[in-house]
């Protein structure tokens, strides 16, 4: 049996769950009442929309795998992590595709959540989790376009994707071949499986059964590794391993890169000082959605890949001014001043990173 400790993620889970229990029903309504009434963007990042949605269908086949075997705390953790913080990635191309789907998702998502609280049977949330799933395919062939779907060049962008994600979590669960962090433990085999699915569900993928009989055997070692609780820089080799076999251009935030390419910290932290400044931008333009979907896209498709070559110390003051205050103070709507020093601080974390990450290659 492993036994975890409780991460930061976690607090926000259960003190998020508390209050949607307090505000009750009026909740989703009012939540959705103000994305749908707020001016949307017009980009299309096909490969990280899919990949969000891979993602929550990860945590909800997670969470009915906890309900299975009785652990509410992480049930939980899986149902409303999607509420928390992909939502916000997903809402502004769903919603330019199909409002009223968008309001059904994140409803459903939300019920999913209260069953979770609630002393639901196995078989009833088994059900939803079900139901919960098919309507997550139908938001994804909502928006990504039947001929890009069906490509394989896209899937593989996807699944690469969905790899490198895992890679990041895994080093935040496992340490000296125990888990540390079992939520982010689970997430990293979660989008892990929801990969490989992706990868068995992709035809044409290559002519050369070589190749798909190499891979296969990869995503097999990867998959016993992960069980093993092998080291994070192992299973960092085999995700980009399999990256680097299956080939394709790989999509990072909306832009193409080259297989062999590999993002670096440095490449990382300027994308990172550029959402900040596009945060502002919407901001100022009364785009609060947006501004809180690129404050999320700065922590999880960013900060979140240089927290361990930083160290804790900076990775948490980070964490707490990106993933947490930044997008508190956009929920309440706080002067733009306010958000301007936020973001001035998140700022001076990066150069100190810089810092940091100079002396380590030294």
């Amino acid at each position: 049996m492993h036994y975890f400790k409780v991460s930061k993620r976690m607090v926000m889970f259960l003190t998020a769950i508390i209050s949607s229990i307090l505000i009750g029903a009026n909740f989703s309504g009012s939540v959705m009442g103000q994305i749908n009434d707020t001016a949307q963007g017009t980009d299309k990042d096909y490969t990280g929309f899919h990949s969000n949605i891979e993602q929550i269908k990860g945590h909800i086949e997670k969470a009915a795998y906890n309900k299975f075997f009785n652990n509410q705390t992480l049930t939980i953790g899986h149902t409303l992590h999607p509420i928390e913080e992909v939502l916000s990635l997903v809402t502004i191309p769903l919603t330019q595709s199909n409002s009223s789907l968008n309001q059904t998702y994140f409803d459903d998502l939300y019920q999913l959540s209260t069953m979770a609280t609630e002393n639901s049977t196995v078989a009833d949330f088994e059900n939803k989790s079900h139901s919960s799933l098919q309507l997550s395919d139908e938001v994804i062939s909502t928006v990504v376009p039947k001929q890009v779907l069906s490509s394989p060049s896209h899937n593989i962008s996807v699944i690469k994707d969905l790899l490198t994600v895992s890679g990041s979590e895994y080093a935040e669960g496992v340490a000296d071949s125990k888990i540390i962090l079992e939520l982010e433990f689970q997430d990293g085999s979660a989008f892990i499986d929801r990969a490989y699915a992706l990868f068995n569900d992709t035809q044409n993928i290559s002519n050369d059964t070589g190749k798909i009989t190499t891979l296969l055997t990869d995503f097999s070692n990867l998959t016993d590794s992960v069980n093993n609780l092998k080291d994070p820089t192992i299973i960092n080799q085999l995700i980009e391993k399999i990256n680097s076999e299956i080939g394709g251009d790989t999509q990072i935030n909306g832009t193409s890169v080259q297989s062999d390419g590999q993002q670096t910290s440095g490449d990382y932290i300027a994308k990172i000082r550029g959402l900040l400044d596009q945060v502002i931008s919407s901001y100022e333009a009364n785009d609060n959605v947006k501004a809180k979907e690129l404050a999320t896209t700065a922590y999880l498709d960013n900060f979140e890949y240089i927290e361990a070559p930083i160290g804790k110390e900076l990775s948490d003051k980070g964490e707490s001014l990106l993933r947490e205050k930044l997008r508190d103070q956009i929920d309440a709507n706080v002067s733009l001043d306010e958000i301007r020093q936020t973001i001035a601080d998140i700022h001076e974390v990066l150069n100190e990173s810089e810092v940091v990450l100079s002396s380590n290659q030294q």
